[in-house]
Order: structure tokens, then sequence, then C-alpha cells
């Protein structure tokens, strides 16, 4: 996964996740005192009484969940996006209707960058390269220890083609 994609959906789902903390305590400290932090949060305690308290709550789980969801999508460097891009629409998706907007604002522009490395640095085409010459290096081995075993006459014609076909 191109690294500029998987840092944008982190970063978005971190901002989500700690905008929903603040979310919750913020409501907790309204349900403990809301005359003493009436004139603090103004605005915002305005729309928990618009909106009911039930509904802001609702809305933090639904932007926790959004987030568990996108880190999942990215798990392990990204190396299985593909296959849960599900759970990245899924967070998107809550996101936009439960979460900020600097958070929705970063998954949208991460849709935008490929999820695949076009341009990959020096040390990692020398890693990839290493890893080829181990892979023919390994299948050199095992060719040279069948035509061995042939020659020994351990193995029958049959059993080595058989052997062949599985190593190529």
């Amino acid at each position: 996964m191109n690294k500029t994609k998987r840092n944008l959906i982190l970063s978005s789902a971190i901002i989500n996740l700690i905008n929903m903390v603040a979310n919750l305590v913020i409501l907790i400290l309204y349900l403990v005192d809301p005359n003493k932090f009436g004139p603090i949060l103004g605005q915002y305690i305005y729309l928990i009484s618009y909106y009911s308290i039930y509904f802001v709550f609702v809305e933090v789980v639904a932007g926790i969940i959004a987030s568990i969801l996108l880190f999942y999508a990215i798990r392990h460097g990204g190396k299985y996006f593909r296959s849960s891009q599900r759970y990245y629409i899924a967070g998107l998706i809550i996101i936009i209707f439960a979460g900020g907007w600097i958070p929705w604002l970063l998954l949208f522009i991460s849709m935008f960058i490929p999820d695949i490395i076009i341009i990959n640095s020096r040390a990692e085409v020398r890693q990839e390269e290493r890893a080829q010459d181990r892979e023919i290096a390994e299948k050199r081995r095992k060719l040279e220890e069948l035509r061995k075993l042939k020659e020994d006459g351990v193995i029958t014609e049959e059993k080595f083609n058989q052997r062949l076909m599985d190593i190529l």
C-alpha cells in the first residue's frame, strides 16, 4: 500500500478517535454538572440539549467503531488493504455521518491516491532482487538434489518428472 495513503487513513482514524473521546469527556462533564459547564462550552451544550444526550452517545460510539474499522483496513502496513476495503468504506461512511470534518477530508483525499506503490525506493528494489536471487538459488539447489537422486537410482523417471514439475 502507498505510504501516503496509509498515513492519511491512519491520521484520519486517530483524529476521529481523539474527537470522539473529547466528545465523550464533554458529555460526561455535562452530565455531572450541566450548570457549571454551560457558559464554558456554550454552543456545544446547546447542541447536546437540542439533539439529546443519547444522540451524542450514539455518535461517539459510531465514531469509535469507524476508527477501529479504519485501523483494521490498514493493518500490517496496508498489506491486506485490497481485501479489506469494505472496512475502509464502512469507516468512511460512518465518519461522514458521525465524525468531524477533518477526518472526513483526509479520507476524501486518500480516495484519490492509488493504493499501490508506483515507484519503489532503491532499498526496496534491492530487497526484492535479493529475495528473487534467494528463490532462484533455492530452486537450483532442489533441482541438483533431484538430479542426484535420479542418477543414484533412488527415484524413478516418473517420480523425477513429477517432482520437477512441483519445483518449477
